[in-house]
């Protein structure tokens, strides 16, 4: 059993290093393209930093150019921590309860009903050792906030709650609720998130 139990801490101790050193998807530079107010495309290296809506941009000038969420439109990133293309749009939003300024969002679900948009962070968290070891380490961590746009151009800000959930989905509430127990979603896992969406989605297809 000790010989168990010191193999594991041993594993657990070399994976939490190999966390600690992983760059978040903000950290690097990824091949892509950014679209301005103006129109233009730049096509390059694009880094991106939602917390400060800050975006750069580097072609092959090696120049490296900066851009907020009040001067682009759109821009979009192939993320090699991910291996998929993501997507995102310049959108007017009060995050602080004042006026609503122009500000990047991830759109993760496209919809005609609702779509699924997203606001990471990289964030400083206690958590605890596994395995029976006690005590606390604390690490960065990447945290999601979502939100939901409907056709208006309204942007609702997501709980993570179920009757939340049910409540922005009100239309199709009681089909909702039964989906989500049949299917045994998750209301807070991204994954589960966007497939709840799509399914929701589907619904109102005039087909």
């Amino acid at each position: 059993m000790k010989a168990t139990r010191s193999f594991l801490i041993v594993c657990f101790i070399c994976s939490f290093f190999a966390l600690q050193a992983q760059d978040f998807p903000s950290e690097i530079w990824h091949e892509g393209k950014i679209v301005l107010l103006e129109g233009d495309t730049l096509r390059g290296l694009v880094k991106y930093n939602l917390e400060s809506d800050l975006i750069q941009f580097t072609g092959n000038n090696k120049t490296i150019k900066a851009y907020t969420g009040r001067k682009l439109l759109f821009f979009e990133i192939y993320d090699e921590t991910v291996e998929r293309y993501r997507q995102f749009f310049s959108i007017p939003y009060s995050l602080n309860g004042d006026y609503k300024v122009p500000i990047m969002f991830e759109v993760l679900v496209r919809g005609e009903e609702l779509s699924l948009l997203c606001r990471e962070a990289v964030e400083y968290q206690m958590r605890s050792y596994p395995y029976s070891m006690g005590g606390t380490y604390s690490s960065y961590v990447l945290v999601y906030t979502y939100y939901f746009l409907r056709p208006d151009g309204t942007i609702i800000k997501y709980s993570g709650k179920k009757k939340d959930l049910l409540y922005i989905m009100k239309e199709k509430q009681s089909v909702m609720k039964e989906y989500i127990k049949e299917s045994k979603i998750d209301v807070d896992n991204r994954s589960d998130l966007a497939k709840t969406l799509i399914y929701y989605n589907s619904l109102f297809d005039k087909t």
